[in-house]
């Protein structure tokens, strides 16, 4: 059972049901030992007007039943002659004086009502060969049959009790349990253990309480991935901000040297500062983007003309490299979020695919609409990616080649960069090999609505 609101209905509803059988059963019991006791009462009175006719005769037998009908109830124990008259002149229930008389009941109704009242007659001889009936009837019974029966009360509320304690053991139990592993293991990730898990814990259950340990699993592992992804991130950053400071310190150490170049090593001095300047901002944009407090300045941006003006800009770098760049974009598309984040997400992948394309190749860059998104795709003709490390080249300073440092590819952000762009906009970055050569990456949005 998958919803935990219809297993409390279903476990008070059940709850509710068995209380009422079980009372009912338990009052037809004690209703069936009463009828028993008084069955035994009936025969007991019987002895003793036997007696009581024997030696005292029909006059004591009218002073003993006088007596015994205040201690019995009246109106229930009755001794008729063999007529069906009561010896005390009291008036008799017709379905009791038919019985006794010999006569036809006077109506069904009579005889059904006479049915459940009558016990079996006990007859009485006297010394005289008199024949006498005795009979005590049972209790006249409720419009409300067994729930008006005086046990009826107090077995409801032992039943109720017992069941109650019962079911409210099992659904404390049904729930605490996984909750205390939820607990413990709050208190382990709280402790630094980011590696403890409970959707094994609370079994095969498909419940609110099983989704609720889903979610606490992967907002556990979500809390790893990101907290050795900041690792990683200060381990890249420290090691990216190293090379260009021992780069300076060099330079620095070859304009002490008597007789050195000054204007030459300030020149490189100036080339690494400006180089580890890009450096500290790149990652500062990439902490940006990854803050989850960060709202997007929205608008609806004209995809033609962001492309065309960043082809421009474009064709400036890749000219002097001897590379051409190609744009086909469907007019009229147009995109919904910041400006200047998606110019500098599609501008990642274009340089990006420049710098990689050999003198006198191509970067094609194209833009249409597809089932609902916009695609972006930037190709080059360079020697693209090993399949296995397509899926990391969005991650924060990874470069397929060995070497880190900048002649390998850049500093190793600007793709990661473009990689949370394309996601805040609510899109999606895929990296493939092209058939002919080289890579094509392809950015996804959604369609701006209108």
């Amino acid at each position: 059972m998958r919803n935990l609101f219809l297993r409390f209905f279903l476990s008070f509803w059940a709850a509710t049901v068995l209380v009422l059988i079980v009372t009912v059963l338990t009052t037809l019991w004690l209703a069936n030992e009463r009828w028993s006791r008084d069955q035994d009462r009936q025969d007991e009175l019987a002895r003793q007007a036997s007696v009581v006719l024997a030696t005292d005769g029909v006059p004591g037998l009218r002073a003993w039943i006088r007596a015994q009908q205040q201690a019995v109830s009246p109106g229930r124990l009755f001794l008729l002659d063999h007529d069906g008259h009561d010896i005390l002149g009291r008036p008799v229930p017709e379905f009791l004086q038919a019985r006794v008389g010999h006569r036809p009941f006077p109506n069904p109704d009579s005889h059904d009502h006479g049915a459940r009242e009558l016990r079996l007659l006990s007859q009485l001889v006297s010394p005289t060969n008199e024949t006498f009936a005795l009979s005590l009837l049972r209790q006249r019974g409720s419009p409300f049959g067994i729930f008006a029966s005086p046990e009826t009360p107090v077995v409801a509320a032992v039943i109720t009790l017992i069941v109650g304690t019962i079911v409210c053991f099992l659904l404390a139990r049904f729930l605490s349990a996984p909750i205390h592993q939820l607990r413990l293991a709050t208190r382990s990730i709280a402790a630094g253990n980011l590696g403890v898990r409970v959707a094994g814990a609370v079994g095969d259950r498909r419940d609110e309480l099983a989704m609720l340990a889903l979610d606490f699993d992967a907002m556990a592992e979500r809390l790893r991935l990101l907290l050795e992804s900041r690792q990683q991130l200060l381990r890249d950053v420290s090691h990216e901000l190293r090379s260009p400071l021992a780069r300076l310190q060099i330079a620095l150490g070859l304009a002490r040297r008597p007789g050195a170049d000054l204007s030459q090593e300030l020149d490189r001095i100036e080339r690494e500062t400006q180089r580890l300047d890009e450096l500290i901002g790149e990652i500062m944009s990439l902490c940006r983007l990854d803050d989850p407090a960060r709202q997007l300045d929205s608008e609806k941006v004209a995809l033609d003309e962001l492309l065309e003006g960043l082809c421009d800009s474009a064709r400036m770098e890749a000219g002097a490299n001897g590379v051409r760049v190609d744009l086909r974009v469907t007019p009229g598309l147009t995109l919904q979020g910041d400006r200047e984040l998606l110019y500098r997400a599609i501008e990642n992948v274009v340089r990006n695919a420049i710098r990689f394309s050999p003198s006198g190749g191509l970067v094609s860059i194209a833009a249409e609409a597809a089932a609902g998104v916009v695609l972006v795709r930037v190709g080059d003709q360079g020697p693209g990616v090993p399949a296995e490390l397509l899926g990391r080249i969005f991650e924060p300073f990874f470069r397929v080649g060995s070497a880190r440092d900048r002649d390998s590819g850049g500093n190793g952000i600007g793709l990661a960069i473009t990689a949370r762009v394309v996601g805040l906009h609510g899109g999606s970055a895929i990296a493939r090999n092209r058939d002919a050569g080289g890579l094509q990456v392809e950015l996804r949005f959604p369609v701006a609505t209108s």
